[in-house]
């Protein structure tokens, strides 16, 4: 699952200040800066309402950060890859893999097509399938190309009861025969 972007910002921030408080613990604990010396900068400053509202301020955006990115988790809309289908006898899901061998099957039926690989992309009301294709040589592919999306989207929908969005075609070569050589 993808992060928002604000939840990476907001990491991001959060891991560089951990990083940089870190490094001074560190530095602090190896004697590179007496503790003495940082108790007597503490001592130097003046507390005023400037300072108390500047300290303020950073320690809550600090604590709604904390609280932020402890409760944003990556939400799935579907559980484990499947798509959920309801209908009046209670839910379906049909898992990803299941819709891809759908897909496999109805282009493995075309002649012309040597190889496909096929990516599914779920979501919310339907799948959009991704086909990278090789083609034999010597064919029309823009009626190849117009036969296998109909094919799938009319296999897939009439199979599995999901809506097929889009068919995305990329073809990706095509197969070179080799002729055998008689000697």
């Amino acid at each position: 699952m993808k992060m928002r972007l604000l939840d990476r910002i907001l990491l991001t921030i959060y891991t560089l200040a951990i990083l940089l408080i870190s490094l001074f613990l560190i530095i602090v604990a190896t004697g590179i800066i007496p503790l003495t010396s940082i108790k007597n900068y503490i001592n130097g400053i003046q507390y005023g309402w400037e300072f108390a509202g500047i300290l303020l301020i950073v320690s809550l955006c600090f604590l709604l950060i904390s609280i932020k990115l402890l409760f944003s988790r990556n939400k799935r809309k579907t559980p484990g890859g499947t798509l959920l289908k309801n209908t009046e006898l209670g839910m379906i899901k049909i898992s990803v893999n299941t819709l891809d061998a759908l897909v496999q099957k109805s282009v493995r039926g075309f002649q012309e097509i040597k190889d496909v690989k096929s990516f599914i992309v779920p979501e919310e009301d339907g799948i959009r399938v991704r086909l990278n294709i090789q083609l034999m040589p010597d064919v029309n592919i823009p009626n190849v190309s117009t036969s296998v999306q109909n094919k799938v989207k009319e296999y897939v929908e009439a199979t599995a009861g999901i809506l097929v969005k889009e068919v995305y075609i990329y073809i990706d070569n095509l197969a070179v025969i080799q002729r055998s050589r008689v000697e």
